[in-house]
């Protein structure tokens, strides 16, 4: 075998008579990584991924880590070892070292500094997931239903599901993966989510935190409209207690995600890889237990300073000012804590430190997801949004189209019919108002669709929205240059090396 060769083997134990049918029955699954020397070294899988498990890069540019659930402690993982476990919450973590850290070369199960780490990332496993409302007939606002909020159900794996509708019990269907369309998907069947499809990857990384910016040290300098002309973008930065990167064009965020990581095909995130992170999140994966599922709590730092959480659950609207306030990096407030706090837990996916943090607040997040023009081809551009045809990076629908989610042109926010199935839009209503905002069944997010007017989207809200901001959060702004504005990067590197 080649060196950094994944391979699948067969493992057959001898059991005597007292061993029982639990044994027997007992599947067993691991990866043999074949090294430069050809020592065979076993790599530790987790069997409910079926196949699902995190991708390394061969350079060496993700290293896997370890993260304390519990206190956030960072060490080196042993890949050999169990560093992640899904079943238990446990998601896993890999990080992209400076390069003083990278001198530091640092041995399996040491605790890394966090000084030596430029930037934060979380897998999310390829899966399916059990329909739970098409999104399909909401046009218009009604009245919201709390009863819609439930628990996702979902199941790893790397084969994408099909219209099999003789499945007894476990019907599927096809990802239809276009704006409004249903192919032959109903309520109850299970489709694989079609952020895992553009790539054809096992999963992808996420950034941990809102993407910051490097050096910057207050929110104002942090507000940097640059662009990237080559090679990696020297100021992206994910971390905790950093400023996020906001006033940027979608251009330069867009930028600035590309050229990050070129080698691990990183990229801004788009609507449906946010909607498979909201999804995952909301099942017994993430922050649900028995059917009973927890919002991922607000970060309501105002000062735009990353992995912060709310010390109580919102119960106030949009504007109310006792539900934020402006800290700084690492400090403590009346009503806002910071990620080194162990009762920050509750801003994650997950419930613990293992997860993914600003999903809800901090800032507004842009993704890459917009409509198509008035005849329903090429694309829609609004004038400020510092973002024209002539600056969009593909000329045509066809042109990469792996890197942003394209929707039918519309002139109303109110028509969730044009959702793509998965991306934790449509799928949230039935749809009212509160105050003048349209807000989703789940959790009263806000919930307003791109238009032609503004016809990009928005992910999880402000500090500042109160119970309108969360992950199941979407609005399209109606300025596009604004200090309430920023992205988030993916990572999505191909291969079988875990």
């Amino acid at each position: 075998l080649e060196p950094h060769t994944s391979v699948e083997h067969s493992l057959r134990l001898w059991l005597d008579i007292n061993a029982g049918n639990d044994a027997q029955n007992k599947t067993f699954k691991s990866k043999i990584i074949i090294d430069a020397t050809q020592n065979q070294v076993a790599v530790y899988s987790e069997p409910i991924l079926h196949g699902a498990d995190p991708i390394l890069d061969e350079e060496g540019k993700l290293v896997p880590v370890k993260i304390d659930k519990d206190n956030g402690t960072v060490t080196k993982a042993d890949v050999t070892e169990e560093w992640y476990n899904y079943k238990n919450k446990e998601w896993a973590n890999a990080v992209i070292l400076t390069e003083n850290g990278k001198s530091k070369n640092y041995q399996n199960n040491a605790e890394i500094d966090e000084n030596d780490i430029e930037s934060y990332f979380v897998w999310i496993p390829k899966y399916r997931y059990k329909i739970f409302d098409m999104g399909n007939t909401y046009t218009g606002t009604t009245s919201v239903q709390s009863g819609k909020v439930q628990q996702i159900e979902i199941e790893f794996g790397l084969v994408n599901t099909t219209d099999d509708e003789s499945i007894e019990n476990h019907k599927e269907c096809a990802s239809p993966n276009k704006s409004g369309a249903d192919g032959q998907c109903n309520v109850g069947d299970w489709m694989t989510h079609p952020a895992f499809i553009a790539f054809d990857t096992n999963g992808f990384w996420v950034g941990k935190f809102i993407t910051g910016y490097k050096d910057a040290s207050s929110a104002a300098n942090a507000q940097k409209n640059e662009t990237t002309t080559s090679g990696e973008n020297s100021k992206v930065i994910i971390k905790p207690n950093v400023y996020s990167w906001r006033y940027i064009n979608i251009k330069n965020a867009f930028d600035a995600s590309y050229y990050y990581q070129r080698s691990l095909d990183s990229h801004m995130m788009k609507n449906t890889e946010w909607g498979a992170v909201a999804y995952l999140s909301h099942s017994k994966y993430g922050t649900c237990n028995n059917n009973q599922c927890t919002e991922v709590r607000l970060n309501n730092n105002s000062g735009y300073v990353t992995g912060y959480a709310a010390k109580n659950v919102p119960t106030a609207g949009a504007n109310s000012y006792n539900n934020y306030e402006s800290k700084a990096p690492t400090q403590d407030g009346t009503y806002t804590i910071n990620y080194k706090n162990p009762d920050s837990k509750v801003a994650s996916t997950t419930g613990n430190y293992t997860g993914i943090y600003d999903m809800s607040g901090n800032s507004w997040e842009y993704v890459m997801g917009l409509i198509k023009g008035s005849n329903n081809s090429g694309f829609t551009f609004a004038t400020d949004s510092g973002f024209t045809a002539s600056m969009f990076p593909f000329t045509n629908e066809e042109g990469n189209s792996k890197y942003y989610d394209l929707y039918d042109y519309g002139t109303d926010q109110a028509h969730w019919n044009r959702r793509i199935l998965g991306d934790a839009t449509g799928e949230l209503g039935p749809t009212g108002s509160s105050s003048g905002r349209v807000i989703s069944s789940w959790y009263n997010d806000n919930a307003w669709f791109a238009d032609n007017t503004a016809p990009w989207f928005g992910r999880g809200g402000s500090a500042q929205n109160g119970t309108e901001s969360g992950i199941f959060a979407f609005y399209p702004p109606n300025y596009r240059i604004h200090d309430g504005l920023g992205f988030r990067v993916v990572l999505a590197p191909k291969g079988n090396l875990s």
